[in-house]
């Protein structure tokens, strides 16, 4: 319960980020949002896990995955989701994303062969339905697929990659090891595609916008990173992304107070569906836990 509550706090944490990098790619290019964010992420994590991080030995093997996991799950994860924000509402961005526990249960099955219930499968199927329902306001038709849709479904599929990485990394390395230097790698790696001359215009920035700026990054990628793959480590990266099914739901509530977003009906009726999949799915899961204690 404890590791749920904690990865709960993540997700409405990300949930709430669609809306507030929604907010920042109106005054800030997506580029250079990343890399300020990665700068005090990489500040906030210097403080929580310099002891973990000091004289840390890490083979060849170790040092490949890492470098994998900061440019594909840092650098490009970074960059692509606020570069979707400026082409689709926040609402659709989380949608999409919504469906990276399908996919990185996909994964896992593949890589790590682990075994799925079908009533699993069937909580995980209830929660696309809803995601689906809500895409489609109602009307079950596929709807047309922009550029900032395929951003979002590159940034969606780049974090089901990188959460694997994670659950395969915890084996053999601390996770404030993981967090510094994926993070710091891939703060490297988004350095050649950043667009610096637009930093004098960015200078000129409501100070508000900032703050706001800088301490999300560091909660909800700083904290939340930090947390989250703790998490990752004690319940496994198939069974916790399930949670994450609850952005596009906290994604409706933040757009509605914050940017005055009516929520439709199918919107809503979606949201439910949702965790009514991801209530389905962890409650087997926790009775399969249970049992196998017994």
């Amino acid at each position: 319960m404890k590791l749920y509550l904690i990865g709960l706090f993540c997700v409405i944490a990300w949930g709430s980020n669609f809306v507030f990098g929604s907010i920042l790619v109106k005054q800030f290019n997506p580029g250079i949002i990343a890399i300020i964010r990665l700068m005090f992420i990489l500040i906030f994590l210097y403080t929580v896990t310099r002891r973990q991080v000091r004289g840390v030995r890490i083979d060849k093997k170790g040092w490949l995955l890492l470098i994998v996991g900061g440019l594909i799950g840092v650098s490009f994860n970074q960059w692509s989701f606020y570069a979707s924000l400026q082409y689709t509402d926040p609402v659709t961005a989380a949608l999409i994303l919504a469906l990276s526990p399908i996919v990185t249960v996909s994964l896992s099955v593949y890589y790590f062969k682990e075994k799925r219930r079908l009533m699993f499968w069937s909580g995980a199927l209830i929660g696309l339905c809803g995601v689906w329902l809500v895409i489609t306001q109602g009307s079950w038709f596929v709807p047309s697929i922009g550029r900032g849709e395929l951003l979002i479904a590159g940034t969606m599929l780049s974090f089901s990659v990188f959460l694997l990485l994670v659950q395969h990394m915890s084996k053999t390395m601390n996770v404030g090891v993981i967090t510094w230097y994926t993070n710091f790698i891939g703060m490297i790696g988004l350095l050649p595609f950043v667009s610096w001359k637009v930093i004098p215009s960015s200078l000129q920035v409501n100070w508000t916008y900032w703050v706001l700026l800088i301490v999300t990054a560091i909660v909800m990628h700083g904290l939340c990173t930090y947390l989250w793959n703790g998490v990752i480590r004690e319940a496994g990266a198939s069974n916790i992304s399930l949670l994450l099914n609850l952005e596009p739901f906290i994604a409706m509530i933040f757009s509605y107070f914050l940017l005055h977003h009516v929520i439709s009906f199918p919107q809503l009726i979606g949201g439910f569906i949702i965790i009514s999949g991801i209530t389905v799915s962890l409650r087997t899961q926790q009775v399969r836990t249970i049992r196998g204690k017994d």
